[in-house]
């Protein structure tokens, strides 16, 4: 028997199906064997009252076995066998004046369903660097749930890489909660197929001078569908805020979809934010120019590709990962037929 969750019928749910997604699993509940004796700093969802829609927390919280308390640099592989229902917490806990550098890498084998939640603290004058490189196998279900919350001077510096299962659901709520706060966020996601990536975002600015941006390139190939919700909420405390929120497109195939709903909602009157949305086909003017001069067909598209997505990878501060997602875009670009 399927446990509760989120249908379309809810607003920030309604281009994602989750619930057919996990009838085509046969789960049981398992575990990674971290054990669980660590408190829980927030059992409760963070917009719970707000949208009502926030099901696969409370999920988490019953169900979890598997719960890692972090205060410094760590890598983390979260690895999944067929038929297995993993509910991880991650509790990651940046103390003042730290700079901490957090690797996730998601993966697995089969069909089975990761529902992960991450509570985050970025304390005073610190700073987090949170890489996700989500490579699931291609029957399997990803539901993931980020919680940040930045005290004054904090930075959170996040990057999500895509490229398996045949549904992934990546949800952030992250709050800027005292001066001069950062929140930075970008993504790329690869997708082929008939995989289904859904990136919802909610910052909330709560304090004067803070800044938040959002970068997500999507390069859509096959059947495959891609959502980007993203929403800057600005207090009316909050003045002097900066948001910015970016979802660009690529679609290399007619039958392939992308779902894009960006949204402001301002109190404060001394603001500036913005966004910006497209979707659209590769431009043949510059592939024919570059065919021109006898770069192969395939090539001059993987260049055009690889150019279209810079802008995400050179969010990324960490040399050595901004070269680990080159080269993982360029594996993929290769493994297109």
């Amino acid at each position: 028997m399927l446990p509760d969750v989120p249908s379309p019928k809810l607003e920030r749910w309604k281009y994602t199906n989750l619930e057919r997604a996990l009838k085509k699993l046969n789960l049981m509940p398992a575990a990674l064997g971290w054990g669980s004796d660590v408190k829980l700093l927030n059992p409760h969802a963070p917009g719970e009252a707000q949208y009502k829609d926030t099901q696969l927390w409370d999920l988490n919280t019953s169900h979890t076995k598997d719960i890692k308390f972090i205060t410094s640099d760590e890598i983390i592989e979260i690895s999944a066998k067929d038929g297995q229902w993993l509910s991880p917490r991650l509790v990651i806990h940046v103390k003042d004046g730290q700079t901490v550098t957090v690797i996730e890498r998601q993966n697995g084998q089969g069909g089975y369903w990761k529902n992960g939640v991450a509570q985050i603290i970025v304390g005073k004058n610190a700073k987090l660097r949170h890489y996700r490189i989500i490579d699931e196998a291609e029957g399997a279900v990803s539901t993931q749930f980020i919680h940040v919350k930045i005290d004054r001077d904090g930075s959170y510096e996040g990057y999500n890489h895509i490229e398996g299962a045949g549904l992934i659901r990546n949800q952030v709520h992250a709050e800027l909660n005292g001066e001069n706060g950062n929140f930075s966020i970008a993504g790329l996601n690869l997708l082929r197929g008939e995989q289904h990536a859904d990136t919802t975002i909610t910052i909330e600015h709560k304090a004067p001078h803070c800044n938040s941006n959002q970068t997500y390139k999507s390069v859509l190939d096959g059947k495959s569908r891609c959502v980007f919700q993203g929403k800057v909420h600005v207090h009316q405390i909050a003045q002097k805020t900066d948001g910015y929120q970016l979802s660009n497109a690529l679609i290399l195939s007619p039958q392939a979809e992308m779902d894009t709903k960006p949204e402001l909602e301002i109190y404060a009157d001394d603001v500036k934010c913005s966004h910006g949305a497209t979707t659209g086909k590769l431009d043949e003017e510059p592939l024919f120019y570059m065919r021109a001069r006898g770069i192969p067909e395939k090539e001059a598209r993987s260049l055009l590709i690889t150019s279209f997505c810079a802008q995400a990878v050179d969010t990324i501060t960490d040399e050595g990962m901004q070269t680990h997602i080159t080269e993982k875009l360029a594996q993929w670009l290769a493994s297109r037929t």
